[in-house]
C-alpha cells in the first residue's frame, strides 16, 4: 500500500533571518516496483507539484505471499503480473493504475492477444463482436495507434501522482484516468477508463 506521510518544514533564506520563514510541503510516497518494469523510460525519484509541494519516492517490492482475496490490500503482497514456468502470463489489476500499467507494457511489448484475452472487458470485447469486428481489429487498433497511445501511457504514468493526471469516478464501478485539460492539446488520446468486474478491474475504453 502505498503510504503517505506528509512533513510540514520550513525554510530560512541563506543569511536573511529577518525575512521569516516559507513553509512548504515533503510527501514520501513508496512507489510499487510494477511501476518502473512497466515504464520504458526512468520513472523520477522527486516531483515538485505546482503548488510547492515536493513528492518522493521510493520502490515498493512486492512480497511472494498468496492472496487471500482479490482487493487492493492483496496487492501489495503479490505480483500483478506473473509468468509461469511454461511462459503463459497472468494479469492481475486490483486499482485502476495496475490497468494502465498493463495496458502500457503489452501495447509495448505488442502483446495483443494478451489484452484481448485478459485485460479487455466484457463489455469492450462484446461491443466489437457486435459490430461485425474481432480481435483483429483490436490488435489493428494497437498497432496503428500504437505510438500515440504509448505517449499517453508514458505521460500518464510519468505523472500519475501529480496534478498533471486525473482520477475520478464515472459510475459505480468504473473509473477514468485522464490527463489535465491543459494538456490535452499536445496528446492524441488523454482518457483512459477502468471498470471493475468479478476478477478485476479491467480496460473499458480510450479516447
Amino acid at each position: 500500500m502505498i503510504l503517505r506521510i506528509t512533513i510540514l518544514i520550513s525554510v530560512v533564506a541563506a543569511g536573511v533571518l529577518h525575512q521569516g520563514c516559507e513553509p512548504y510541503r515533503i510527501e514520501h510516497r513508496q512507489r510499487p516496483a510494477f511501476y518502473q518494469r512497466a515504464s520504458d523510460q526512468e520513472l523520477p525519484s522527486e516531483v515538485v507539484l505546482d503548488d510547492g509541494t515536493v513528492m518522493k519516492f521510493s520502490e515498493q517490492l512486492p512480497s511472494r505471499s498468496k492472496p487471500s482475496g482479490e482487493s487492493l490490500k492483496d496487492a501489495d503482497r503479490i505480483e500483478i503480473r506473473e509468468r509461469t514456468s511454461d511462459g503463459a502470463v497472468t494479469l492481475r489489476a486490483f486499482a485502476p493504475e495496475h490497468v494502465l500499467a498493463h495496458a502500457k507494457q503489452c501495447i509495448r511489448q505488442r502483446e495483443y492477444q494478451l489484452l484481448w484475452d485478459q485485460l479487455l472487458s466484457v463489455e469492450t470485447r462484446s461491443a466489437y463482436l457486435k459490430s461485425g469486428q474481432d480481435y483483429s481489429s483490436f490488435a489493428q487498433f494497437c498497432e496503428r495507434n500504437r505510438g500515440d497511445l504509448m505517449e499517453m501511457f508514458n505521460r500518464m504514468g510519468f505523472g500519475f501522482f501529480s496534478s498533471d493526471v486525473v482520477q475520478e469516478s464515472i459510475g459505480k464501478n468504473a473509473f477514468r484516468i485522464r490527463l489535465h485539460p491543459s494538456l490535452g492539446a499536445q496528446f492524441k488520446f488523454t482518457e483512459f477508463d477502468v471498470v471493475r468486474e468479478p476478477d478485476g478491474l479491467k480496460w473499458l475504453m480510450v479516447r
